[in-house]
């Protein structure tokens, strides 16, 4: 079976810059500090041209955010199907870390939802 490169899923927060199709946003991701809570990040996205934004940039978050929120989606239904391979298989250290990442997701796209 082939491996595709999956991209964590982002929850963008705020826009920081906007100039013509590029924006410099705030968002969190997988990444963790010690104490369990997400790390904040920082980084610039070309915009397509055919989004059509205007310079509302609670507009621009909620089509980012909801972009993320497919891939959430998407990425929770490919757990689910690797966690019944595992189950089938009798793999059960693999059926609880991937458990454990479905939940992780879960609470992931639930912030997603809340914005």
């Amino acid at each position: 079976m082939k491996k595709k490169e999956i991209s964590h899923p982002r929850i963008y927060l705020r826009i920081l810059k906007k100039k013509d199709f590029t924006i410099i946003t705030e968002y969190k991701d997988n990444k963790f500090h010690e104490n369990g809570s997400r790390m904040i990040k920082r980084c610039e996205l070309r915009l397509d041209s055919s989004d059509n934004l205007s310079n509302d940039f609670s507009e621009i978050l909620n089509k980012l955010n909801g972009r993320e929120l497919e891939k959430t989606i998407n990425y929770i239904k490919v757990q689910y199907k690797v966690l019944h391979y595992h189950m089938k298989n009798n793999n059960y250290d693999a059926v609880n870390t991937v458990k454990e990442s479905i939940k992780i997701m879960e609470n992931f796209q639930e912030e997603l939802n809340v914005l």
